[in-house]
């Protein structure tokens, strides 16, 4: 967002000199434009000229794994509903399984679906920190956000700033990792980003509701 503001006051300036200098004035619209494209231009060069910020291929697993004593794990998911609706799921549990909290949240927006996804990350970590976890591993089935969350590569889009978003917030934590699984090893935070929550957002302390418990079982029966 800094560098944003930074092409605007640029393109302003640029434009106090051609109507001091030449007289002509572009419109509000084209300044927009023009500073969304050099954003767009400068976020696709640095993403060229420094390879070292692309994330590292690695083995995802494909069920959900206990984290060790001590630490939360927090997954989440969005689903893309009809009608420009986003569903939102979060879940932690402990070492041994156990149910911390679970939420589920409903959006009116039309997003992309990395955006929705980083969107339940920020959510994800909104509510660690209400909880009061220190040591926790924020977990989701969307591998473009958790490789960007885990190398630190904050480019010029939208989707950043979001990224920017999650990544100052998590310096409450003592420990943070970001991981990847796949959607089997996430089903219970994507049936709950289903569900309708009553009001915007529901949370429920230790436990889950029913319609997700057999998930959180299956979970727990095959843990590692």
């Amino acid at each position: 967002m800094v560098l944003r503001g930074a092409v605007l006051a640029w393109c302003i300036w640029g434009e106090r000199n051609q109507m001091v200098f030449r007289g002509n004035l572009s419109s509000h619209h084209i300044i927009l434009a023009r500073v969304h494209r050099l954003v767009e231009e400068q976020g696709s060069y640095v993403a060229r000229i420094y390879p070292n910020a692309a994330a590292k291929p690695v083995t995802s697993p494909n069920k959900w794994s206990s984290p060790p004593p001590g630490m939360v794990k927090i997954n989440a998911d969005a689903s893309l509903e009809v009608d420009g609706w986003v569903g939102i799921g979060v879940i932690a549990r402990n070492s041994d399984g156990d149910v911390l909290f679970s939420a589920s949240r409903r959006i009116r927006a039309y997003w992309t679906p990395e955006i929705a996804e980083a969107k339940a990350i920020a959510v994800a970590v909104r509510l660690g920190k209400h909880f009061g976890f220190k040591e926790v591993i924020f977990e989701s089935d969307c591998q473009v956000v958790i490789n960007r969350l885990s190398s630190n590569a904050i480019f010029l889009s939208d989707l950043d700033s979001i990224l920017h978003e999650i990544l100052s917030s998590s310096t409450f934590f003592s420990y943070v990792a970001w991981s990847h699984v796949k959607r089997d090893g996430n089903c219970v935070a994507h049936h709950l980003a289903k569900l309708v929550p009553f009001g915007v957002e529901q949370i429920w302390e230790n436990h889950t509701p029913m319609d997700v418990a057999p998930y959180v079982l299956m979970d727990f029966l095959s843990r590692n």
